[in-house]
């Protein structure tokens, strides 16, 4: 693994990837997602009216939870299969380290989608200051930490899909249908153990302290998600790269 190269590959993406300015473009679709959602929660305000205001923040988290998975789809799944497909992979290979490509790419989704998250987390604020609520910078930060580790889960497997994928028609048919193993597994409710293979378990694990910062045992549950999804990503980081080590390609 070589920092140098990880930055030039993620740099590369970012100005002269094909894939930013569509990336990007799904990145703001997002951010309009939330602010739609906010927007016109005042219509549903009376589901509020025992907590003090609008909840802004819970609005925006129950967005990124619902509709992140399919924008990070929509993103990653051809991350590397589409240089897999047309054969440029065999050339970028041959500059650099494999795990550098792959931790490159990852990091070029990852930041998109973390300044989604910032996008999202400021759009709340300017709404709380609009209403008059008090500032929860704790509750803001929160959301961010656990909004950009959530999304970092689907990347993660996005991701180890396209390095296995030969093109991206298979790419983008498995990256669904693992999606909607996902979904199945964390319908089953909380008797199934199943659930804890799931990022929507630990991310649903927040929701609870997106309106007030979590404190004592609260603290530590927060702690435990956040951890959780920390190693979900590096799990299938890893996958990631034992899979591009081991392609012949």
């Amino acid at each position: 693994m070589n920092f140098s190269e990880i930055r030039i590959i993620g740099e590369d993406e970012i100005l002269r990837g094909s894939k930013s300015k569509y990336v990007c473009f799904f990145g703001g679709i997002f951010i309009f997602f939330c602010f739609l959602a906010m927007r016109f929660s005042t219509y549903i305000s009376f589901l509020f009216s025992n907590s003090g205001g609008i909840p802004y923040i819970l609005i925006s988290y129950i967005v990124v939870l619902s509709i992140g998975p399919f924008m990070t789809l929509i993103s990653s799944f051809d991350i590397v299969s589409s240089e897999t497909e047309t054969g440029s992979v065999r050339y970028i290979l041959s500059k650099v380290q494999r795990s550098s490509f792959i931790l490159g790419k990852f990091f070029f989704l990852f930041l998109v989608f973390m300044s989604a998250s910032s996008g999202i987390a400021l759009i709340s604020l300017i709404y709380q200051y609009s209403t008059g609520n008090a500032f929860q910078f704790e509750s803001i930060i929160l959301f961010w930490i656990s909004s950009s580790l959530y999304l970092g889960c689907f990347i993660g497997i996005f991701l180890f899909i396209s390095t296995l994928s030969a093109n991206n028609k298979i790419s983008f048919t498995m990256s669904v249908v693992f999606l909607g193993i996902l979904i199945f597994f964390i319908l089953q409710g909380n008797e199934s153990y199943l659930k804890y293979i799931t990022p929507f378990f630990y991310g649903i694990k927040n929701m609870e302290f997106m309106k007030g910062f979590p404190v004592g045992a609260g603290y530590l549950t927060a702690f435990e998600s956040l951890f959780s999804m920390f190693l979900y990503i590096l799990v299938f980081l890893s996958m990631s790269l034992l899979a591009i080590k081991r392609r012949d390609l």
